[in-house]
């Protein structure tokens, strides 16, 4: 008992928690907002089908807190650049939660009515890159280069945990409650809200390296985020990855509850079992980061999305949940270095003044790709089965992976957190005198 204690006492002391005490403040404070978020998106839809019995109303509202940030991400990104990212992340927190709250109260005084409800969603929507993009950039702020992509595995623990608790505790919620269930989010919010407090009496750094002797370069001038996407070879590799990866994923999200009734015959229980296994697997995947940070970057995420693919193939001939439960798992393993592994080569590779317009950008490809992804699925449906529906997507992570893996630019990026006893680059061959 001894040895373990000196163990992890040991292995304490190295952590970049007990380095960075700012990085567990800020995980929690976004753990509990995207918490928020995810509890919002299930809330919603059910309060509103049970309000109008209409499933294109809850599809109303589902699209204007989603869209919007198509747009506003890259617009609102660049903020992140010229201003301290603190305040603004504290102000999209704010905006978040008290939306959320009119919602609850317009609602209980009856003056909540459809349009009202769409046009606090759209507001939602616009605002939530100012929620979602300022812990990308805090992070180089607040931990050294070296334990960057470290802290970006931990920080992705909020990313795991609200798909795991959110839904389920907003659906529950909801039934129970009604819109009053939506206090509860807005509460999580202001909880987000109180702990960013901390970072700003730290003195984490608000200003980007660099910033003081020259501008940070406006979001028109870098092309609102996308031209590091363009010009920056690994950062271009990269985010193609993501969008095959992220369109080949969508249609699961329409082929899953069809597969869990027809082929499973276990109903809605099976289906959100089905997820919260591959969440399960997800958070218990983030012990991998700090080895992988290690390696390649660009080709741990092009393995991992090739592999994603294969996990993901047994479900074809799979007729039973407890099975389809250790494939979920297994996917979520090798899904959870992806997101943190990406934004490191980003955050490596771009420029820090141009954090915030390049995130925002990338949050812009996220939300179209996997909508789109999910939409491709259900018309897929309409002429293939639910089985048939989740091998294609299989196959088609196997194939984004692979064309990846294949462009020099992925294979030629160091790792950014090198082994230590790792040998030295080879220095190129000189001409004797």
């Amino acid at each position: 008992m001894t040895a373990l204690s000196t163990a992890l006492h040991t292995r304490w002391q190295r952590s970049v928690i007990r380095r960075s005490p700012q990085l567990t403040t800020l995980t929690l404070s976004s753990i509990f907002s995207e918490t928020a978020s995810q509890f919002v998106g299930v809330a919603l839809i059910w309060v509103v089908l049970v309000t109008t019995h209409s499933p294109a109303d809850a599809g109303l509202v589902v699209l204007c807190r989603r869209i919007p940030e198509i747009i506003s991400g890259p617009l609102l990104g660049p903020w992140f650049d010229r201003y301290a990212p603190v305040p603004l992340t504290a102000l999209g927190y704010l905006v978040r939660g008290g939306t959320v709250a009119a919602i609850a109260v317009l609602s209980a005084v009856h003056l909540l009515s459809l349009p009202l409800l769409l046009v606090l969603c759209l507001f939602m929507g616009i605002t939530n890159p100012l929620a979602s993009v300022g812990s990308r950039v805090l992070i180089p702020r607040i931990v050294s280069t070296e334990d960057r992509q470290v802290a970006n595995g931990v920080l992705s623990i909020s990313d795991q945990f609200p798909y795991l608790v959110g839904p389920a505790m907003g659906g529950a919620m909801a039934g129970f409650a009604g819109t009053w269930a939506l206090l509860v989010p807005a509460g999580m919010c202001l909880v987000a809200l109180l702990l960013l407090i901390p970072l700003r009496a730290a003195g984490v750094r608000e200003t980007p390296s660099g910033a003081d002797s020259t501008p940070p370069p406006s979001g028109r001038s870098s092309w609102f985020g996308f031209k590091p996407m363009v010009t920056t070879p690994v950062v271009r590799a990269m985010m193609l990855l993501t969008i095959l990866y992220y369109i080949s994923y969508g249609p699961l999200l329409t082929a899953i509850p069809v597969f869990a009734s027809t082929n499973l015959h276990s109903g809605g229980a099976g289906y959100g079992a089905m997820w919260s296994a591959m969440g399960l697997g997800a958070l218990g995947g983030l012990v991998s980061i700090p080895r992988l940070a290690k390696r390649r970057p660009a080709v741990v995420n092009s393995v991992g999305a090739a592999l994603w693919g294969v996990a993901l193939l047994p479900l074809v001939v799979i007729h039973s949940l407890p099975a389809a439960l250790v494939v979920m798992f297994v996917g979520g393993l090798v899904w959870a270095p992806y997101a943190s592994t990406e934004i490191g080569v980003i955050q490596h590779s771009v420029p820090e003044d141009q954090h915030g317009a390049v995130f925002g950008a990338r949050r812009s490809v996220i939300v179209s790709s996997s909508p789109t992804g999910a939409a491709l699925g259900g018309v897929l449906l309409e002429h293939m089965t639910a089985v048939h529906v989740i091998g294609l997507s299989a196959v088609s992570c196997v194939a984004g992976g692979l064309i990846c893996l294949a462009l020099p630019s992925v294979r030629k990026t160091p790792p950014l957190n090198p082994a230590p006893d790792a040998a030295p680059a080879e220095e190129p061959a000189t001409v004797a005198d």
